[in-house]
């Protein structure tokens, strides 16, 4: 099935006097997918971006946002309906953290009370305390005010995210913290987002495909497994020796989760005859999506029923966030083949097997 394409460049150039520093771009991006665009100082990426939104016009070739030809369209409204995040976050000063949000509403002119539920509404999505709405951007640290630009951004629901080295001035922790809380906002929202970075661990965890420029081309484009095997030699000294292992200790568990795993309530009666997809244990959940424990359908006798003295124990369950690599040691140490996976408030949401990680290497999978 083919998927939606959100923006389209065909064959772009950008020529600065006589340097081109875009040169025959071709490039789809997918709805709902992160597209990382990463390269050397000066090969274009960001040049690539911009001009997506036209903060940059193109010289030559087409670009399609929606299927829409960018040079046909009011450029004020296409850069309104486009989200757009920057390093240096460009939080106007003299405004509250809701105006700085709101700000592209009160352009709109939406009503008040409409603003305010759009700020309230967004500071949760970005993990912000409510109270902070009333202070002002300098009350606020440079992770805190990432996350108000990214709110900012999303204010007046874009189906398109540009991001231009959005955390690129933290530090490492903050950095860290801001692509978990992305992953886990893009989990809810799926907008298409162009990411670009110069950091590869960065475009391994954040991209579902990576773009490597150079010298204004695109020389390689594929999922993180895809790149790492590409034979081009520029690309493997751009992303340097063991990048396998920087893959997965940068792409989050959520990647490989098994979802589809047979659920239960505890009291609940199993139809032995479902058709289960092939598992061999079904998972016992409480009202709320908690996990007690789980029970072989070999221990099942004909009636079905769940009773707790054919419950089992988890060994322990990881959060979505960790990586691949530190799941699969753990399955290893553990003696395990599986692992369920758990969110802040304990509940469940699947499990991450050998197979599904080996199907990810093996791009069965994919990313």
């Amino acid at each position: 099935m083919t998927r939606d394409i959100s923006v389209e460049l065909q064959n772009v150039d950008k020529i600065y006097d006589v340097a081109k520093v875009v040169d025959g771009v071709n490039l789809s991006i997918n709805k709902g997918e992160v597209l990382v665009l990463i390269g050397p100082s000066g090969c274009g990426k960001t040049t690539t971006l911009k001009m997506i939104n036209q903060l940059i016009p193109h010289t030559s070739g087409k670009i399609l946002v929606n299927g829409e030809d960018v040079t046909k369209l009011d450029p004020v409204e296409l850069r309104r309906s486009i989200g757009y995040v920057i390093q240096y976050i460009g939080l106007l000063p003299h405004l509250t953290i809701e105006e700085n949000i709101t700000f592209v509403l009160q352009l709109t002119k939406r009503p008040r009370k409409e603003q305010h539920e759009k700020a309230l509404e967004l500071v949760e999505k970005v993990g912000l305390p409510e109270e902070f709405l009333k202070r002002f951007p300098r009350e606020l640290s440079g992770g805190q005010q990432q996350r108000v630009g990214v709110a900012r951004a999303l204010a007046g629901d874009p189906a398109i995210l540009l991001m231009d080295e959005p955390f690129g001035a933290v530090d490492p922790l903050t950095r860290e913290q801001l692509q978990n809380e992305l992953l886990r906002l893009q989990e809810a929202i799926q907008k298409t987002i162009v990411f670009v970075t110069h950091d590869m661990q960065e475009a391994f965890k954040i991209g579902n495909r990576i773009g490597i420029m150079k010298e204004g081309k695109l020389v390689a484009m594929g999922s993180s497994m895809e790149i790492i095997k590409t034979e081009d030699e520029f690309v493997q000294n751009f992303i340097g020796r063991g990048a396998l292992f920087d893959v997965l200790d940068n792409i989050p568990v959520t990647r490989v989760l098994k979802k589809d795993v047979p659920t239960v309530r505890e009291g609940d009666f199993l139809n032995r005859n479902a058709d289960l997809n092939g598992w061999e244990n079904v998972f016992v959940l409480d009202n709320k999506g908690v996990c007690h424990g789980y029970v072989p359908l070999e221990n099942l006798d004909s009636s079905g029923k769940i009773t707790s003295d054919k419950l089992l124990s988890l060994s322990g369950s990881c959060p979505p966030d960790l990586s691949i690599k530190k799941a699969v040691e753990e399955m290893l140490y553990g003696g395990r083949t599986w692992i369920p996976v758990a969110d802040s408030n304990d509940i469940f949401q699947g499990i991450v097997t050998f197979d599904s990680c080996a199907n990810l290497l093996s791009e069965e999978g994919g990313k």
